[in-house]
């Protein structure tokens, strides 16, 4: 549940749009005349109907956005067709629900996974009420309830080429499984770009762009700020499970959160876009004197030492600089660091620009993030 983003939730369907005899060896997009500025996995020509999201293990499908009246037009059996003005959406990650809110558009949402993730308040009411369906867990769909909830299409994310099998069902039904693969960016902007790939779906581009453009100019704005900077606070992040740190790569979308913020990462040279696995001295080496440290799973001290004692080793445990992701935690443990922040990045970087450089904001209060407690 720390570690949402990460365990983010799959649904195993062959897609009725995918022609499994046409593979390309694109990893991302490899165009330039594309409306997507940061997204290196989803590309679009601007004015064009259609869009193409490109998966790291060389596959891509390409989604037409007309009518499912008009599928039989079309002599590419590998083009999904789907209706712009979806009404009944199914969403298996949290992430879809934020974007879409994002846009005022949480009507549409009809079936949602583990309902007790979920952060925002109206789509858990929505919930509660029995207006929007449990269709199970992201780690097991409920096919069954899925099936009863009909919706017209369903929004999910893929990790292999394995998870587009399974779905005869859903083909036979004709219901559309389109794939998000934001998660797949390691880029801040790159990640919530995708919400133009979301409007797109439900025939509402040009407002997500606009929602787009507002949030990369605060993002800018405040990466500008911290560029002013001369001296960059180094800091340590990521967390320990047993005896291994799963450090964030330093081409990882938090490595660019701390660089954009100002810091000096630890781990910036590394090449890895994911995490990397460290092992404790490595990480004790190597941050002997690091400033800070984000990404703590606890919030406070006495929970970081009871969780694993060698943390008392680190440089910011003794000096108390370590901060945590979990400010806004609801009851059952769904944090909205992984829901609304994932949309929000020129948020997430005011709190990593508090964090790392105070005197830049004296009167910011950090949203996501906080102090580990003594």
């Amino acid at each position: 549940m720390k570690r949402i983003a990460l365990f983010a939730a799959i649904i195993s369907l062959f897609l009725s749009c995918k022609n499994s005899s046409v593979e390309t060896t694109h990893q991302s997009s490899p165009q330039t005349d594309n409306i997507f500025k940061y997204a290196k996995n989803v590309y679009s020509q601007p004015g064009s109907n259609s869009v193409t999201v490109y998966f790291s293990w060389g596959d891509s499908i390409v989604y037409c956005l007309d009518s499912l009246a008009n599928a039989s037009n079309s002599s590419s059996s590998h083009l999904q067709y789907f209706l712009q003005s979806a009404n009944s959406i199914a969403t298996i990650s949290t992430t879809d629900i934020a974007m879409l809110a994002e846009m005022n558009e949480t009507e549409r949402i009809s079936g949602v996974c583990d309902p007790f993730r979920i952060s925002n308040n109206s789509v858990r009411k929505r919930v509660e009420q029995g207006h929007i369906k449990n269709i199970g867990t992201s780690m097991e769909i409920n096919m069954e309830s899925l099936l009863a909830l009909n919706p017209d299409i369903v929004i999910t994310s893929a990790y292999s080429k394995a998870d587009f099998q399974n779905n005869d069902i859903l083909e036979k039904l004709n219901i559309p499984v389109i794939y998000n693969m934001g998660w797949q960016e390691n880029s801040p902007l790159g990640k919530v770009e995708w919400i133009k790939f979301i409007g797109m779906l439900i025939g509402e581009y040009e407002k997500a762009d606009s929602i787009f453009s507002e949030i990369e100019k605060k993002y800018l704005e405040t990466k500008a700020l911290a560029s002013s900077v001369k001296n960059r606070p180094s800091v340590l992040a990521g967390s320990a499970y047993n005896e291994i740190w799963y450090m964030p790569g330093g081409q990882s979308y938090v490595a660019t959160f701390i660089a954009d913020a100002g810091g000096d990462y630890l781990w910036k040279d590394d090449d890895n876009t994911g995490s990397v696995m460290v092992n404790f001295e490595q990480v004790l080496q190597a941050s002997q004197n690091a400033d800070v440290w984000i990404g703590s799973d606890e919030t406070t001290f006495e929970s970081l030492a009871a969780t694993n004692k060698n943390y008392a080793l680190l440089h910011p445990f003794k000096t108390k600089d370590v901060f945590h992701r979990a400010k806004r935690t609801n009851a059952e443990g769904g944090n909205d660091y992984w829901e609304y922040g994932y949309v929000r990045p020129d948020l997430i970087i005011k709190d990593y620009l508090k964090i790392i450089h105070p005197e830049l904001l004296p009167d910011y209060e950090m949203i996501f993030m906080d102090k580990v407690r003594e």
